[in-house]
């Protein structure tokens, strides 16, 4: 889009929202035929007419009424791409109030923080944890991270990572029982379970079909159940049976060797990991500043 386009545009709107060329003119720091000009020059590269014109009155036509609603779109889009830079061009600084998944939030991002404030010196971080939702605008939050499919038409969401369900065991455990290798297999296993918070409904395993591809979900037993993913993976790790995990729970203990995968070819990506803020349009340096900084240290 040429620059003269652009500014074609902008003086349409201008003499929209305002109702006359002069009053445009005086919005714009322009005078009023050039207002009128530049809106003639654009009716004529469209081929319509944008407004009725009389001696007294001033009206959108149905093709200006459609046309204004596309303009007024990319103006306030442009608008808040010129807000946004300036807005990274800023400092973040002062007191951030943030809430996450105790597990995620413990294990991932929490050994992470100190690298936010040491980039970002005038920040300060407050930080609570949660596995239950928590209204952030009541509570006061700067952002929260959630797993799974908020819903709230108050905040904005921004995606920066993907929950992956996978299975393990200890070395121990396989030693002594075998390792599946179908889903099948399953059946003759001790399967650690877990009960959602404040449910009383065990839940399913998650896996990836091996024809199509697609995730479903596959009901397992055992004979302990945990309310607790922390007790869950304590289980685990004490070589009670098999236990799905969340790969960041799993990955220090894969690593260490205290636990190895198994059912590989069933590992399934499950929910998304969010960050909520309150408004994009009001969106603090600090804020973006953690949404970049969660982006970069959970897994795709």
């Amino acid at each position: 889009m040429g620059l003269d386009r652009l500014g074609s545009i902008a003086a349409f709107v201008k003499v929209a929202e305002q109702g006359s060329f002069a009053a445009a003119g005086r919005a714009l720091r322009i005078s009023p035929s050039a207002v009128s000009k530049s809106v003639l020059r654009l009716e004529d590269r469209l081929g319509v007419r944008l407004f009725q014109r009389t001696t007294r009155s001033l009206a959108l036509t149905e093709d200006g009424k459609t046309f204004l609603a596309r303009c007024s779109t990319i103006l306030a889009d442009l608008e808040q791409a010129e807000r946004e830079m300036r807005e990274r061009a800023a400092k973040p600084s002062g007191l951030l109030r943030i809430e996450m998944p105790t597990a995620l939030g413990r294990l991932k991002i929490v050994p992470e923080l100190s690298r936010l404030t040491a980039r970002y010196p005038q920040l300060r971080i407050t930080a609570t944890f949660a596995d239950t939702l928590t209204d952030p605008i009541v509570a006061g939050l700067d952002a929260v991270v959630r797993i799974g499919f908020p819903r709230d038409e108050r905040m904005m969401i921004r995606r920066v990572g993907t929950v992956r369900y996978i299975v393990c065991a200890t070395p121990a455990y396989i030693a002594a029982h075998g390792a599946p290798h179908s889903l099948e297999d399953l059946d003759r296993f001790n399967c650690i379970q877990r009960l959602p918070p404040g449910g009383d409904c065990v839940v399913s395993w998650w896996f990836r079909s091996a024809e199509s591809g697609k995730a479903f979900q596959r009901p397992v037993a055992g004979t302990m159940t945990f309310n607790n993913n922390d007790a869950v993976v304590e289980a685990g790790l004490a070589g009670v049976g098999l236990v799905q995990l969340h790969t960041y729970m799993a990955e220090p203990h894969l690593t260490s060797g205290a636990l190895v995968q198994v059912l590989k070819d069933y590992a399934v990506d499950g929910p998304p990991i969010s960050v909520l803020f309150p408004s994009a349009r009001q969106l603090s340096p600090k804020v973006r500043a953690f949404i970049d900084f969660v982006s970069e240290i959970l897994p795709r």
